[in-house]
Parts: structure tokens; sequence; C-alpha cells
């Protein structure tokens, strides 16, 4: 008998009810007794000495219970991997960017916090700074670390195939370059960092984060401090898009200056902070060279990146990487080669955002196989149809895809859009619609944060907690995986609670990044789930005198498979169990077990990097005004291959904010700079996609079935977004007949484009 708790449309999300009364705690509501204000001074320079720093003024001034600067810290330096660590939470002798922070204070209110800042007085010696790549990289160009040769972060090559043979063999061959612009993560909290430094040595911190494990490493390292002895609690988000995955100065500042004081630190960054200080999207120079047959297969491709990587290396492996591996699992190209590398800048340091990479680069092969399908007279979606890889397939370096539905995903939205009468009808002035594709890794190995963990806990009136050491950044999670272990216990969502993200309290967890919560977190969640209805089982069975196989659960109640109306209810079981002296408590675990460690430094990505990869196909119809050159997305229709939707009323929901982040991306967003500064660090002056800018959107919900995830599930609704970009892009060509190599498509650049002819 099954629960019908999964693949429903009707579930209720279970944080629902705390968020739209305003219930719902975000760091920013914390409010603890004694509580002092923080605030750091950032670095009003890209590249500088700091020769002195007198901070005598601040620390008298009434209010002011601590100030400090990177002489009060441990001096150890973090990153995502040992390698890379050349970050400190406080600049030690030198800035790099404008931002970075020199010195924090804690004072009993904002106002004194502010004014201890203005009278702390840095003697800076301010250096040359390099804010182009490409410049960067030149002999003689200012260094951004004294120790990197040319300021190259990292590069590397990978070549797969006969390049020279696989051009030879086609009949058209193009070589482009594009170009895209860093962007803002646009969360829509600033953000807040909460700290507590207790008399016993424990500190309890509550910060926005996607990874509380991994946060609590890297403050362990940074303060010198055991990790038991560091709690993060769980919280909400206001969105995280890749951007809160690393520790972050905010929650580093916050914690020392509590031990200092003495009393609880909540430290806030204003919007503009939010936007300079923490981590920023790659911009990119990709040159793309494709030769392609007369009917339209790709016999080679190059792949060539520059990415502007800021201040310091943060994902700088990940970033150049990630993008190949995905590349290499979505057409089936026999010749590829990529060479990639990223460089320092005195920028803000990028990052994770959603795709990493991805959306860069799909950007650019697609509009690129757009250009050429015009040229050899074929259908662009066609093109992707013939290219596209298959369930079963082995790719260049080895890895195997276990479920795909691109190909499926390409048919539907070139049936669902209309997309054969549209192209073949007389267009219509200013009017375009385009196609792109979207894939996804699902997890990759991680060392020792590669394994998710959880617990099912019953009570003895029936009622279940769940305890995962999963974030949910607002896209379900908590109800999903209330849904799996609902669908397998044979109980309603309603008696699920979740504490979620609480280092002290729950298992481990990768994070939620790479797309992973519902592969690996969510496969955790089911085996602790099927641990817990074992325990049930057993004890059921002595109760109803049969083997434990003959039983089902449905409905709270347990039952013989043959004979329905012999059965019990749970909490009768649960309370026998406890007579016996048995408390039901399910354990499980998960990670994939056939992922192989990626090199991420040096591009060795030979074998299986992820378990499952997910695919997505977007069309976009747009119009331009001829006047104001504004483009106007008129409907999208996507696709998305999520191997199987837990929750499709949470899938499309993921749709349509995958499709405002890629028309965003597409249109709008970008972080404008001058001289090492942004100056658009706001919501006015940011130009993100709004309600009201948004099209009607077809959601198409693909189920492969992949053999490894949860009831056969991946990730649900990134690959959305990286077609998005793409597909917008491709339509706003399609309506001008004008070709963009760069990113974001605005009305100053249409109006350049076509007063050039």
């Amino acid at each position: 008998m099954s629960n019908n708790v999964i693949g429903s449309k009707l579930i209720t999300r279970v944080d629902s009810f705390n968020k739209v009364t305003g219930n719902a705690y975000f760091s920013a509501d914390i409010k603890l007794p004694g509580m002092l204000c923080g605030k750091i001074l950032m670095s009003p320079h890209p590249h500088a000495l700091i020769l002195n720093i007198d901070t005598s003024k601040a620390e008298k001034l009434p209010g002011v219970k601590a100030v400090i600067t990177s002489l009060d810290t441990p001096q150890k330096n973090y990153g995502i991997f040992p390698s890379t660590r050349d970050q400190y939470p406080i600049a030690l002798d030198k800035v790099r960017f404008v931002g970075e922070p020199v010195a924090a204070v804690a004072a009993v209110d904002l106002d004194t916090a502010e004014e201890a800042l203005r009278l702390i007085h840095v003697e800076y010696k301010v250096l040359p700074a390099v804010f182009d790549p490409a410049e960067a990289l030149r002999d003689g160009a200012p260094l951004v670390h004294d120790n990197t040769e040319r300021n190259k972060c990292m590069d590397y090559k990978v070549v797969y195939g006969d390049m020279d043979a696989g051009f030879a063999k086609a009949d058209l061959i193009r070589e482009d370059t594009f170009t895209t612009e860093a962007l803002a993560h646009g969360q829509l909290e600033p953000y807040v960092a909460v700290a507590n430094f207790q008399p016993v040595g424990k500190l309890e911190v509550w910060v926005p984060n996607q990874s509380p494990f991994a946060k609590r490493t890297a403050l362990a390292r940074t303060l010198q401090m055991t990790s038991s002895d560091i709690r993060l609690h769980p919280i909400e988000i206001g969105g995280a898009f890749g951007g809160l995955s690393e520790m972050g100065s905010a929650e580093f500042c916050a914690a020392l200056l509590s031990k200092k004081a003495g009393r609880p630190v909540k430290l806030s960054y204003s919007r503009e902070q939010t936007m300079i200080a923490i981590r920023q999207k790659h911009p990119m120079e990709i040159t793309v060279k494709t030769g392609m047959t007369k009917d339209g297969f790709i016999t080679a491709k190059d792949l060539r990146i520059l990415a502007d990587g800021g201040a310091y290396h943060s994902t700088s492996g990940i970033a150049l990487t990630n993008p190949f591996i995905m590349y290499l699992a979505l057409y089936r190209i026999p010749n590829v080669s990529y060479e990639a590398a990223r460089v320092y800048t005195n920028k803000g340091p990028r990052g994770a955002m959603r795709g990493h990479g991805n959306q860069q680069l799909r950007f650019a092969d697609g509009a690129q196989l757009d250009w050429m399908a015009e040229e050899l007279g074929l259908d662009p979606l066609e093109i992707r149809l013939k290219n596209a890889v298959q369930t079963g397939d082995t790719l260049l370096n080895g890895s195997k895809v276990h479920s795909c539905g691109f190909s499926e995903c390409l048919e539907k939205v070139r049936e669902r859009s209309g997309w054969e009468e549209k192209k073949q009808a007389p267009p219509k002035a200013l009017r375009g619609i385009g196609v792109g594709a979207g894939i996804h890794i699902c997890g990759f190995d991680l060392g020792i944060r590669s394994k998710s963990g959880a617990i099912i806990k019953f009570n003895e009136d029936g009622k279940v907690h769940i305890l995962t050491g999963s974030i949910d950044n607002g896209q379900g999670n908590k109800t999903m995986h209330a849904q799996i272990a609902a669908e397998t216990l044979g109980l309603p969502v309603e008696d699920f609670s979740l504490i979620c993200g609480d280092t002290d309290i729950t298992p481990s967890d990768p994070g939620t990044y790479t797309m992973s919560t519902a592969y690996i977190s969510g496969n955790a969640v089911l085996r602790a789930a099927q641990d817990a209805r074992n325990q049930l089982l057993a004890i059921a069975a002595k109760k109803l005198k049969v083997d434990a196989n003959e039983l089902e659960i449905s409905n709270r109640r347990i039952f013989v498979r043959e004979k329905p109306e012999q059965n019990i209810g749970i909490k009768e079981v649960l309370i026998a169990g406890l007579v016996a002296g048995t408390q039901v408590i399910g354990c499980g675990e998960w990670r994939p077990t056939n992922v192989t460690p990626v090199d991420w430094m040096n591009g060795k990505i030979d074998g299986q990097p992820t378990g499952a990869y997910s695919y997505g196909a977007v069309v976009a119809e747009v119009e331009v005004d001829p006047v104001t050159y504004k483009v106007k997305v008129l409907a999208v229709t996507a696709a998305h291959d999520c191997g199987y939707a837990i929750n499709p009323k949470a899938v499309e929901g993921q749709f349509e904010g995958s499709v405002s982040f890629g028309i965003g991306q597409a249109l709008s967003e970008e972080l404008i700079w001058k001289d090492g500064r942004v100056l658009n660090a706001g919501f006015l002056d940011y130009k993100l996609c709004l309600a009201g800018e948004m099209p009607p959107v077809e959601s198409i919900i693909i189920e492969s079935q992949d053999p490894a995830g949860p009831f056969g599930a991946k990730e649900a609704g990134m690959t959305v977004s990286i077609a998005a970009v793409e597909a917008v892009a491709n339509a706003v060509h399609n309506a001008l007949q004008v070709k963009f190599d760069s990113l974001p498509i605005t009305p100053w650049k249409i109006q350049q484009k076509i007063a050039k002819g």
C-alpha cells in the first residue's frame, strides 16, 4: 500500500505557516540579552599596503566594547581547498579589493559603532592596481599576490580526440569570442551574522549559509578552535544561489568581537556591502571554435576560457573545471579541447553562483550554434537534437550517463511552444524565438564531506523528527525530505517536523550546492526512513504474530498485506517497543559509490565526477521595442529532466525562479565598475528581473527515473536557469538578426549594434 505523498501536487510546504505569518527567523531577527552591534571597516582602495592602524580613539569612545584588527586574530587563512587558502578574514598587511575588511568594532548601538569606524585611522600606501584579466597577464602588470607569476591563479588544458582530424571533417568552421559580466547573487536579505562566545568556550553562530559543516570547519581553522566547540544554529535564508557556501568575514569578526567583549554580537552588512564583499559570479571571456558537417553534426569543438577571478582563489578550480565536466555530458562530440585560465585582479573575489561557469559557456556555445545553423540553413533546435547525449552513453572522460531526458526536453519544448509554426511563419517585426539547452551535475566528491546522514526519531505519540544536515534555501528541501520519509513510513507529511543544519544535533551533510540535496541528502533520509520502517515492522510482527515481510504500512497503521483487517496503529507499536526497551530511531547515510574524485586545480576529470546529470531545454519568445530597444520576454516554454518529481509544485516553482534568473542574466544584470569600485551596488541600479517583467512560463516535467536517485529523483530547476540565458539571447538575435557576443544584451548594446549596421 502506498501513502501517495510523493508525486502529489497538493502537498503544503512544511515551513509555509511560519513564513506567511512572519514567524520565520532570519539571522537579522535574532535578539540575545546584552547583544552588541558589530560593524566592519572596509578598504576604500583596490590595492594598498597597510602601514599602520590606529584604533586608540575608537577604543576610548563611550559605548565601544571591542575593537579588532588582524593583530587580534590567529592570522589563519581560509579557502575551499587546502592548496587555495590565500584569503584572511581581516587583511594582514595588504588589501586587494575595495571592501576588504581591515578592522571591526562592537558597540552598544549602530550609531556608536559607525562613529567608532570613523575614528579608526588607517595609513595606506596605495599601489598600482589591475582590473582586466588580459592586462593582468601581461609582463610588468601589478601583482595582486607577490608570489604568483603574471597573476595567473590557475590554468590547464585538456584534449580528447584528434582536433585536426575533427576539423578536417567539417563543412563549416566558426571561431567566435564572447564575454560575460560579473553578477551579484541578489539575495533578498542583507548578510547578517550573530555570534555568542560563551564563557565556557563554546561559540554559537547564526548566519545565512548553504553548508553549515563547511562553515564550521573554516571558522574552527581561522579562530583556532575545535569544531566541537562551535555550533551553527539553523536559520531561515533569504536566497543563496551559491553565494553562501563559503565562510565570510562577517561571522569571523562577529565571533572574535564577541569573545573580546564577552557579549553577543550582531554584525550586519548594508545592501552595498552585501553586494561587494561576498562572492560574485565570474566574468569570462570565452572563445569557441566549432566544426560542423553540412547536416548539423558537430565534428570538433575547441573551447578557451579566460576568467576574472578577483582578488582571491575562492572556488577557482571548480569555476573552470565544472563547466567542462557538464559540457562533455551534453553533446556527442568526438573531438574536444578545453583550455582555461583564471586570473587575479583587484576586484572582489569571484565564487560559486548558479551553474558556476556553466551559464557563461552555454550562452557562448549556444549563440554560435544558432549562427552556424543559419549559415547552413538548418533548424537550431534540430542541431541540438542530432548531437544530444543519450541514456547509457559513455562520455569522452569515461563518465557514464545513467539517466538522460535531454532529447525529450527538446522535443517537448518544440511541440508545446509551437516552434515549427513560428520558425516557418513570416517574421513579425522585432519579434524572435530562441532555444537553449541546460545541463547540471548532481553532487561530486568532496572528500570527508561527500556523505550525507539523516536520523528519524519517533516520539511515543506517533509524531516524527527528521534530523538532517541539509539546509533549505527556499526551494522546499524540508518538504521534500518529509515527503520521502512519509512515503516510506506510511504517514502523512504533517506528522513530521524537521531539524536542519544544526551542527550540534544533526548528522553531517555536504551542503546545498552542486544540486546535491535531492540526490544525496534525499537518499540519506530515504535510508533512515527504511531503517525506522524495519524497526516498526519488527515490533509489529511480534504483536500481530506474523513475519515482518508480510506487513505493510499506510495511514498510520501497519497491516498484514493479505489480511488488512489484521492491523495495529503506529502509536501502539511505538508504545509496545518502549515497554520492551526499544525506541524507534532510524539512521541513514548515503554518498554516490561510483563517483571519482576530481582534481579541480589541474582539470583532471577522467572517471565519474558525478553520480547523475540533469537536463533541460527552454524556448523563449521576445519582442524588442523599436524606440527604447528594451527587450520584453513574451513567453517561455521550459522542460526539465528532474529524474522524478517528488513535489511537482515545488519543481514548477523552481522553473519560474530559474526563468527569472535567466532573463536577468541575459538582458539586464551586471556589476558596473570604475577603478575597482562597484557603481551599482543596490537594487535600484542593479537590474534584476522583476515580477512585472516575468512572462507566462509553461513548465514541462520530464521524468527519466535515475537508478540511484531517491524514487528516481535528481535535481530540480537548475538546468532551466542555464538554458533560459541561452534561449533569451538567441531569441533576441532571431528578432533583430544581429549577432550579440556579450551579456547582458542591454538596450544600449542593441542601439550600438543597430547603428553599426
